[in-house]
């Protein structure tokens, strides 16, 4: 009986240790991944590049029109490569919103 159990948990053992977990872990503060996009994608990188660039020219001056604002943050969320009703577009805008509101 024994040596029926011992080439089964050497085999066992051999499977276990070939099995392996790879984990993709996204900052928090990740914007698009959290529209939806897949981190490595070339829509990810793209949307990565874009929302850099939009926050190196800063927030609005307060005279700004609130509507104003949000249209712009429509119009970037859809630069991203994101649609209206899309999963993560709602997000976005507000996002966008949010760093362009004046401090």
């Amino acid at each position: 009986m024994v040596n029926r159990l011992v080439p089964l948990l050497v085999v066992a053992a051999a499977l276990g240790a070939c099995a392996t977990e790879t984990r993709v872990s996204v900052a928090t503060d990740d914007a698009c991944a959290s529209y939806g996009f897949r981190v490595g994608s070339a829509a990810y990188e793209q949307c990565r590049a874009r929302e850099f660039a939009a926050r190196q020219q800063g927030r609005v001056a307060l005279p700004y029109a609130d509507t104003q604002i949000y249209a712009d943050a429509q119009a970037m969320c859809r630069s991203y490569g994101l649609t209206p009703y899309q999963s993560g577009y709602e997000l976005c805008v507000r996002r966008e919103y949010a760093a362009r509101r004046p401090a």
